[in-house]
């Protein structure tokens, strides 16, 4: 009965120290810092607050696909910069995590919105298995219907198969980068801060690159809450944003996992010299 009983606790130790070491490696978490520029002329866009997802690109889920009717998450987003829809789409990603930047309030009101010249930046820990590729959407005005956003949901590798962060890196935002949602007519009646009702909606659009022809009418639309103009036509080598991504250290703090994982390791080690012990002893 004793040696029945010693052979269960070596087995539950074991299994202890297997596991403590196993948790140590799946929870690893990396820290990134996003940061988001407006680097457009001073009498360029704005846009929307931006809309961020990481996972870990298994599952079939796009932000949009090129050529089709858009969503009513991305008509929502691309004609009232509303990003509820594609958070709650977002859920049915493999490992999925969302977070959405909003302008720090220190420029032109209403603060949430990114105006030229304008930044902000969030840190968040991601799991380097389940949060491996980046996503992100943001509505353009002034716009009926403009965004930006990443049509390839593996476009962007945070991490690699190995779990390694693949490094810094920034993602550039040109005119050429605009996508037009097709639902409505750019004629910017009816747009977010503008005084003149009238949107047009598009029967049989598609979502489709806006392209020069389309930035051109941009010039001279009004923008913001005072409503000044755009006083150039924009090209499509204009920039009109930054999103940078780089690995954040913050202070240095305790790891309980790599706690876990430490004492996991003693754990084994103290089974195995306790092991020859007693096969030392049962020899005698």
């Amino acid at each position: 009965m004793h040696k029945q009983s010693s052979t269960i606790a070596r087995t539950a130790l074991r299994g202890i120290a297997i596991a403590a070491c196993l948790a140590a490696v799946s929870a690893h978490a990396v820290s990134l810092k996003i940061k988001v520029e407006n680097v457009s002329a001073s009498d360029g866009l704005w846009f929307t607050p931006v809309f961020f997802g990481f996972h870990d690109g298994s599952s079939d889920f796009d932000t949009f696909d090129p050529g089709l009717p858009a969503t009513t998450s991305i008509e929502d987003l691309a004609e009232e910069g509303n990003p509820g829809g594609l958070i709650a789409d977002f859920a049915a990603a493999g490992g999925a995590k969302t977070h959405v930047l909003l302008q720090d309030g220190s420029g032109a009101p209403p603060g949430v919105l990114f105006a030229p010249g304008e930044s902000n930046h969030f840190t968040i820990d991601l799991d380097t298995s389940l949060n491996r590729y980046l996503s992100f959407a943001a509505m353009l005005l002034p716009s009926n219907d403009a965004f930006f956003a990443n049509a390839s949901q593996t476009g962007y590798e945070l991490f690699d198969m190995a779990g390694n962060f693949n490094g810094a890196f920034e993602i550039n935002l040109f005119g050429s980068n605009i996508w037009d949602a097709g639902t409505e007519e750019n004629n910017f009646l009816g747009q977010p801060f503008s005084p003149l009702p009238g949107s047009i909606d598009t029967i049989g659009g598609s979502v489709s690159l806006l392209g020069q022809a389309g930035v051109d009418g941009f010039a001279g639309a009004g923008v913001g809450p005072t409503m000044s103009n755009l006083a150039s036509t924009l090209d499509v080598n204009d920039q009109i944003a930054r999103i940078s991504i780089e690995e954040y250290t913050p202070k240095a703090v305790p790891d309980s996992t790599q706690y876990i994982g430490f004492m996991g390791a003693i754990a084994l080690i103290g089974f195995r010299f306790i092991s020859r012990k007693r096969m030392g002893k049962s020899a005698a």
